[in-house]
């Protein structure tokens, strides 16, 4: 069973995504906040294994309320998945850098369900656009940078970036549509661990 915690600022939306959470076999619906305040409570009392996240939460609360769940350079914490009304929208790929493991644009209730099971399995998606930020991130590296990709994970950013769906890629690189959305948590995990430690060293510099 995998508790589901939702945050969301307008109580019918989040009463009627609660209902849909509650109704899968599997999930638990632990709470839902109304605010980053009343999410943090929620955590403090216990962690979920699942944070469902509305991105219009005012000012840079819900990025500060990412930063925290993953202290230090640790992936401890819960998965996280964010609502957003647009894949243009930048806070988007601000909630990725910040600890964000996927997105979800409003759609049918069974197209949640899907992004929820997959989030969990340990799978991300990824737009064109935010594959195109991903690269020019590692591509301001070093070569000699631990955090330098691989060549296979280079290929999938380019493709994606290029705009190929997930199965063609995935027959580009010789791989299940599975280990490619793996992949794409794992190059997520890459820059979140990136963020994190250039946030440690200015605070150890200051």
């Amino acid at each position: 069973m995998s508790n589901v915690l939702l945050l969301h600022g307008v109580a019918t939306i989040g009463l009627s995504l609660g209902d849909v959470i509650a109704g899968v076999p599997g999930l638990q619906l632990q709470a839902i906040a109304g605010n980053v305040a009343q999410a943090r409570e929620a955590i403090a009392r216990e962690t979920p294994d699942l944070l469902i996240a509305d991105l219009l939460q005012p000012g840079g609360n819900l990025m500060a309320l990412l930063q925290g769940l993953r202290g230090g350079t640790s992936d401890a914490g819960p998965q996280v998945l964010v609502l957003c009304a647009s894949v243009d929208d930048p806070r988007l790929i601000e909630a990725i850098r910040h600890g964000a493991d996927g997105y979800f644009m409003p759609g049918r209730p069974e197209s949640l369900i899907a992004i929820i099971e997959q989030v969990l399995r340990g799978e991300s998606t990824m737009t064109p656009q935010i594959a195109r930020v991903l690269m020019a991130h590692f591509d301001s590296h070093a070569a000699a940078s631990p955090l330098r990709l691989a060549e296979p994970d280079r290929r999938l950013l380019q493709w994606t970036a290029e705009g190929f769906l997930v199965a063609e890629v995935a027959r580009g690189l010789l791989l299940d549509v599975r280990e490619v959305a793996l992949r794409m948590r794992r190059i997520y995990r890459k820059l979140q661990f990136d963020v994190r430690a250039q946030r440690l060293a200015l605070l150890a510099a200051a």
